[in-house]
C-alpha cells in the first residue's frame, strides 16, 4: 500500500547525532556510510498512546544488526532512548506515529568502501512521522509479508536477513 502525505509531518523536526533539525534543512555528510555503501541498520518503531511498541525488542535487533556488520562502536541504549523522546517531544507526537531510527557506521575520512575508513564513529537518526500503519488490523500481515518478499531479488543470502534489519554493499560480503 503506497502510504500518502499527512499535512502533520511537513514542518517535522529530525533528530541526526542528537541535533534537532528542520526536515527540509537536515542532512548527512556525502562520506557518510549510509551514503558511500548503504551501510547503515535500521528499525521501524511504532508510537501508541505515547509508549513505544516493543522497545526493547527493537533496540535489541538494532543492536545485534550493527554487530553482525561489525560496527565498531554502537550507541549506549540510553542515548539512543533519550534522542527517541527528544524527537518526539519536539514534535509534539504522542499517537499514531512511525520512527525510523537509522544508524550508520558513520562518516568516512574519505571516500571508499573500508569499515577502516569511519574514524568518528556512528550517526544516529531518528525521523518520527505521523503515519497510519501500512496493514489493515484485519489483514494476515503473513501473507501480505510473503508476498513482498517473493517480489523482490536477491543476489545474495547475506544482503538481507529478516533477523537483521541491515543494509550493506554485498560485494563487502563475498
Amino acid at each position: 500500500m503506497l502510504q500518502k502525505f499527512d499535512e502533520r509531518n511537513r514542518d517535522l523536526i529530525v533528530n541526526i547525532n542528537g541535533e534537532l533539525i528542520c526536515r527540509d534543512k537536515a542532512g548527512i555528510s556525502p562520506f557518510d556510510s549510509a551514503v558511500q555503501g548503504g551501510d547503515a541498520v535500521w528499525e521501524g518503531l511504532r508510537l501508541y498512546n505515547g509508549r513505544i511498541f516493543k522497545l526493547d525488542e527493537h533496540l535489541d535487533r538494532l543492536e545485534r544488526s550493527a554487530r553482525a556488520l561489525s560496527f565498531v562502536e554502537i550507541p549506549p541504549r540510553e542515548k539512543i532512548i533519550k534522542e527517541i523522546k527528544r524527537t518526539l517531544a519536539a514534535n509534539k507526537m504522542r499517537d499514531g506515529v512511525h520512527i525510523r531510527l537509522t544508524l550508520t557506521r558513520g562518516v568516512k575520512i574519505t571516500s571508499g568502501m573500508d569499515p577502516r575508513l569511519n574514524q568518528s564513529g556512528p550517526t544516529l537518526i531518528v525521523l518520527a512521522e505521523h503515519k497510519t500503519p501500512v496493514y489493515a488490523k484485519t489483514e494476515d500481515r503473513s501473507e501480505q509479508r510473503g508476498r513482498g518478499r517473493r517480489a523482490y531479488a536477491r543476489h545474495s543470502r547475506f544482503c538481507r536477513r529478516n533477523e537483521c534489519h541491515a543494509h550493506l554493499h554485498c560485494a563487502q560480503l563475498r
